[in-house]
């Protein structure tokens, strides 16, 4: 336990010193948070919530996204270094390892909710008790954890020349399916159903289910557990045959 905290800690402070990253996962979802609700904020309910609330929570989910996918797919570049390998040789278990890569996705995810958060109250005006604060934030957080899954698989299987446009594919295509840019029900039907078996869709609607006061969606939680299952064992295979190439 020691040494995974240790690697975790560690890898989680390499991740935030990289700008590029920070700005891409960060200030991006920032950004389009203000552009859109400057733009549509203004405007009645959608979802039983405020369209301020809406956006916030989309935008909060698509920056999370990024941050938990490029953080895990950041091993193809310990690949490269060799610096895997030397891990292989220590008192790091390659379950430690894997549950290490996987919360500091989700760590360096914390910072693109919160800030986003902190833009809808500020800036889009989006009133509500403390709990549905900490509960839709919560939310957002927790359905993470299939992409911060997701990173490593790219991580593993793909090189350091391909990782980051393996990586910007996904990461679009989830966005787009998952309606974090425009609402699902402006798509066609067939893209309306495969939304709904994706997990970004789901990211972002418990957290607007949460805010709404309405029930969890069990189809949704279910759709975030399936997908973190079978992503966790094709993980597993993958780091196993990196191994073996190193």
């Amino acid at each position: 336990m020691t040494m995974t905290l240790t690697y975790a800690a560690m890898s989680a402070r390499a991740t935030f010193r990289n700008a590029r990253f920070v700005l891409f996962t960060v200030a991006l979802p920032l950004a389009l948070y203000l552009l859109f609700n400057g733009l549509y904020g203004g405007r009645g309910d959608e979802a039983g919530i405020t369209v301020g609330a809406y956006l916030m929570v989309s935008m909060a989910a698509y920056g999370g996204i990024g941050a938990a996918i490029n953080a895990g797919a950041r091993i193809a570049v310990e690949r490269q270094t060799g610096w895997n390998r030397q891990l292989r040789l220590s008192a790091l278990t390659p379950r430690g390892y894997m549950a290490a890569k996987s919360a500091v996705s989700l760590l360096v995810a914390l910072p693109a909710i919160l800030l986003v958060f902190l833009a809808g109250a500020l800036v889009g005006h989006v009133r509500m008790p403390l709990h549905l604060w900490l509960g839709g934030g919560l939310a957002v957080w927790l359905s993470l954890i299939p992409f911060a899954v997701v990173g490593l698989v790219i991580g593993f299987v793909a090189t350091v020349d391909s990782t980051q446009s393996l990586t910007v594919l996904v990461y679009m295509a989830m966005a787009v399916l998952g309606g974090l840019w425009i609402p699902v029900e402006q798509l066609s039907p067939f893209l309306q159903h495969l939304a709904r078996a994706v997990p970004s869709y789901w990211t972002a609607q418990i957290a607007r289910d949460v805010l709404a006061g309405v029930a969890l969606p069990l189809r949704g939680i279910g759709v975030l557990l399936a997908w973190t299952v079978v992503l966790a064992a094709l993980g597993a295979v993958a780091y196993r045959r990196s191994g073996r190439k190193a």
